[in-house]
């Protein structure tokens, strides 16, 4: 009996550990903010928080700190608690999430000082570097690719700087330019993100962007931002706060993005308005082309990045670099030097013969699409692995039942990673009478496996799918 209750001791004190690494990890997602924590808690996948995906944070000071302090409290509890053992391990076990909120609030506190201080210094040094033209670019979604396209076509004629990856709060902003930022810099390109009005109001007031690009407004974030009005007015504090020449450049192709143009015009923006336009438009798995045209300049441009969508974001940065001192053919040429990003529809090769598409970088409803897009373009069977998408609001039932229609129109298998609105993508998949199937990372990458054979393309969607395609590539 000594022996079976203590490899239940074991079991459970490794279940604790394992759910609190799953919890940093969660936490880490939800970049440690209580409201998208939340709004995650009230889907399927957050209710069953008892029994998380087995998963680990990435190894960061706060993230490391999170689960030292949590396991420290839990082997406090089980360690100085006057019950029996099994009782104390079932209190720590169930306390181990709500612990690891609490921690997160107290640890934010300490952790919002470190920031304001080190955004005082960034905003010190950067007001020091007065020679140096910042451009500033946000959106529901496009911003990463736009960003990276823009310093890559600026880079052919001046030395830029760029914020990272997808660091785009003020904290992320401050970093790149107290460890970055040098004298012979002379563009800036900068990312902004937002989850609430204000948020990127305070980052144009740390670096007085003079030209700014709206990519384009979609549904996604709208359980933080409530309705697709405040996603735009959240959007438009970049037009708003522009300083010097004030040269607002927007998507055409979006209409609610037009609307935005029409704010900037009023508040005495120079509007970019499709100012550059894209003609011939050819785009395959080996990068796309097509013509810009700028009045009466026509310019080539070829970059090997992958999707017809593609061209708005690259006709985006060539008209930030042509606002920036650029001529149109300079930024056209500019263009090959262009690499897909990292997650961004990068193909590679996959098991059994067949291809892997890895876009899971991020998901809203127009990425999925246009994922879905490239997909069809494969000649054998298509097989999507999808995370649903996060944080739609009252637009998630439409936007996953859309989504899945047009799925089914394309996949021979669909696979989701998590059961949240499993029913509304479903619903819409039915109508082609394909199936989908909810599978963990495992198992998804086992049926993968089995399954494919020379010739069938594989889409990762989302960053769950991931998880995926890691299992398949090791």
């Amino acid at each position: 009996m000594e022996t079976v209750i203590f490899f239940v001791i074991v079991a459970w004190a490794i279940r604790i550990l394992l759910n609190t690494l799953s919890y940093a990890e969660v936490w880490w997602v939800k970049e440690y903010r209580w409201d998208r924590m939340r709004i995650h808690l009230r889907t399927p996948q957050g209710k069953r928080f008892w029994w998380p995906p087995r998963r680990r944070p990435p190894i960061t000071p706060k993230s490391t700190l999170l689960v030292v302090l949590s396991l420290m409290v839990s082997g406090s509890i089980v360690w100085f608690f006057p019950w029996v053992v099994l009782l104390r391990l079932l209190i720590a076990d169930l306390l181990s999430f709500p612990m690891t909120w609490i921690l997160v609030l107290l640890l934010n506190a300490p952790v919002k000082l470190y920031h304001t201080v080190l955004i005082a210094l960034a905003v010190r040094k950067l007001g020091s570097h007065t020679s140096m033209t910042v451009i500033g670019i946000t959106g529901s979604y496009g911003k990463t690719s736009v960003k990276d396209y823009l310093a890559t076509i600026l880079s052919a004629k001046f030395k830029v700087l760029k914020t990272e990856a997808s660091k785009n709060s003020p904290i992320g902003i401050a970093e790149v330019i107290l460890k970055s930022l040098k004298p012979e810099h002379e563009m800036f390109v900068v990312e902004m993100g937002a989850y609430k009005i204000g948020e990127i109001a305070e980052m144009v007031r740390m670096v007085r962007p003079e030209i700014g690009i709206i990519t384009a407004i979609n549904p996604q974030h709208q359980d933080l931002f409530g309705t697709l009005e405040n996603t735009m007015k959240v959007k438009y504090e970049l037009f708003a706060g522009l300083a010097g020449r004030r040269i607002a450049i927007v998507n055409a192709d979006d209409a609610r993005v037009r609307t935005m143009a029409g704010w900037a015009g009023r508040d005495g923006c120079d509007v970019w308005e499709g100012r550059i336009r894209t003609t011939d438009i050819k785009a395959g798995l080996d990068g796309i082309s097509f013509t810009a045209n700028f009045g009466k300049v026509k310019a080539d441009v070829r970059a090997r990045v992958v999707g017809k969508h593609q061209a708005t974001n690259i006709v985006l940065a060539i008209s930030g670099a042509v606002a920036a001192g650029m001529t149109l053919p300079e930024a056209a040429r500019a263009t090959s030097h262009i690499q897909p990003a990292a997650k961004v529809l990068e193909i590679v090769p996959g098991v059994n013969g067949s291809t892997f598409i890895n876009d899971t970088f991020n998901n809203n409803p127009d990425a999925a699409k246009a994922a879905l897009d490239v997909l069809a373009w494969g000649k054998g069977k298509k097989y999507l692995v999808f995370q649903p998408m996060i944080e739609l609001g009252a637009y998630a039932p439409k936007s996953h039942e859309e989504v899945g229609s047009y799925a089914g129109n394309i996949c021979d298998e669909i696979i989701l990673t998590n059961r949240n609105f499993v029913e509304d993508f479903a619903r819409g998949e039915r109508k082609t009478g394909k199936g989908v199937t909810v599978l963990s990372s495992q198992k998804a990458a086992v049926r993968i496996q089995q399954n494919v054979t020379t010739g069938d393309v594989v889409l990762f969607k989302g960053k769950e799918a991931e998880h995926v395609l890691r299992i398949l590539c090791k």
